[in-house]
């Protein structure tokens, strides 16, 4: 038995080459109890993987390439080769955490087994642990992260029950003969129909017809980022190296909403003026004045299209493009701007656009990040800077096992080859709480990105209590 890849899934898999990994994580930090132990963690697992099929089945690549590599169940399957654990170094800190997922950021998954892995860090200060749930790009995209969380966790500190699947899982035989001769017996399976078909279908028979999915994309695509002037080039736009950096920060989610309120915006809204002034300190960092920037920098910012009713797999995702205004010194008069250029996306149906453009192809972000900066363009500019993805969570406490989560920080994959650096937001229970993944050769690195972030938050924070 064999299930076709979606073609985001496919071409998620196709970008994930040369320095770029493809992984998306999360850092959950929680109290440390007796359900977040290693054999704990792994029966949790095992009571609830039927919940999540995807999560037994591996990878399977046709003989020859002559079709799309199709998920099959693991006949090896065993929650102990996927569930990890270790111990940081004292002081156990946030630059000791940091450093591991750094670490972990830069290693990419083993294709010959199921496309996850859960890791428990154990020597937190403070009596907490972190659980590190890792997943391919193939697996889920940002929001159905969440729901794969949620089936995990628990909204109370009392476990809740989940209802026995009834029979042991088997896991079901993959025959490359009979998915050949299902090929054979449907007439996508033929090469001049394939030649025809757009990258929306399933199945395509080689690498040159995956070649015109990606280039059909790219010009959808490519017509909303001519829609543009070009992004300027920036330091953080340089090649990459195989290796991560990371850096993590929260921060209560109330002043946030104070300043977006006190100047007309949104929360969103806010969380982008913070990035703005974050990449403005940041440019400072490595030499460049902002002001001396011909037009602001453009921050691709993926938009959750998921509806309320689905919980499925796969990618749901929009796309628009925001001028970040780092050459405006005052962080409320940022709000407003960032406001009035979501207002006028918004009215522009640059959104819907963008949403039609993803379901006709079946490429999300970072897919699209990294056709984006293959867009050939009149002026020979680049059509954005920086990735920006904000997932809004639960504002509620949730736990695990009995213990409660603390905070929850996202780890976005760095992709195209040329962006050095993306920022990650996910808000949960009153905080926000941020995630910066870069480049280990990135200069200036990480840390003074984080510290830029700091200055911006503290900046708004400062100027929103003297209102």
């Amino acid at each position: 038995m064999a299930d076709a890849l979606a073609p985001a899934d496919r071409s998620s898999l196709a970008a994930e080459r040369g320095p770029v990994n493809m992984s998306v994580a999360g850092v959950i930090v929680l109290e440390r109890g007796p359900g977040v132990t290693y054999d704990a963690l792994c029966a949790r697992v095992a009571e609830r993987i039927h919940l999540i099929p995807r999560y037994r089945q591996r990878l399977e690549q046709p003989a020859m390439g002559l079709a799309n590599p199709v998920w099959v169940d693991d006949e090896h399957f065993d929650v102990g080769w996927h569930v990890r654990q270790t111990t940081l170094p004292a002081p156990g800190g946030v630059a000791e955490l940091s450093a591991y997922i750094g670490r972990e950021a830069s290693r990419k998954l083993d294709r010959s087994r199921p496309l996850w892995e859960l890791h428990l860090v154990e020597g937190l200060a403070g009596d907490c642990v972190a659980v590190i749930p890792k997943m391919h790009h193939a697996l889920v995209d940002g929001m159905a992260a969440v729901g794969v969380g949620m089936i995990l966790f628990d909204m109370g500190p009392v476990p809740e029950p989940i209802e026995d699947p009834g029979q042991a899982w088997q896991p079901r035989p993959y025959s490359a003969s009979r998915h050949f001769a299902k090929l054979a017996a449907s007439p996508l399976a033929r090469a001049e129909r394939l030649a025809a078909e757009t990258a929306g279908r399933m199945l395509d028979a080689s690498p040159r017809q995956t070649a015109a999915d990606v280039r059909r994309a790219t010009e959808l695509v490519a017509t909303l980022a001519r829609m543009r002037p070009a992004a300027p080039t920036l330091s953080i736009n340089d090649t990459i190296s195989p290796n991560r950096s990371y850096a993590m920060m929260r921060t209560p989610l109330a002043p946030l909403k104070d300043a977006a309120k006190a100047a007309g915006g949104t929360v969103n809204d806010a969380i982008l003026a913070v990035v703005s002034g974050m990449l403005s300190g940041y440019l400072i960092e490595a030499g460049t004045d902002p002001s001396s920037l011909k037009r602001d920098p453009v921050a691709l910012v993926p938009v959750n299209i998921r509806d309320g009713d689905d919980d499925g797999l796969g990618n749901k995702i929009s796309i628009v493009f925001v001028d970040l205004p780092v050459r405006e010194p005052d962080p409320r008069r940022r709000i407003v701007l960032i406001n009035e250029r979501m207002t006028e996306i918004k009215a522009s149906q640059r959104v819907t656009a963008g949403a039609l453009m993803v379901d006709a192809t079946g490429f999300a972000p970072p897919l699209l990040s990294s056709m984006l900066a293959r867009v050939p363009r009149g002026d020979g500019g680049r059509a954005f800077n920086l990735v920006v993805s904000n997932v809004p969570g639960p504002q509620a406490p949730v736990y695990m096992n009995g213990s409660r989560v603390l905070a929850v920080h996202p780890i976005v994959p760095l992709n195209p080859s040329d962006q050095g650096l993306n920022v990650g937001v996910f808000s949960y229970n009153g905080s926000v709480c941020f995630g910066l993944m870069a480049d280990a050769a990135l200069e200036p690195g990480v840390d003074r990105a984080a510290a830029a972030l700091k200055a911006a938050l503290d900046q708004l924070v400062s100027v929103s209590a003297s209102a």
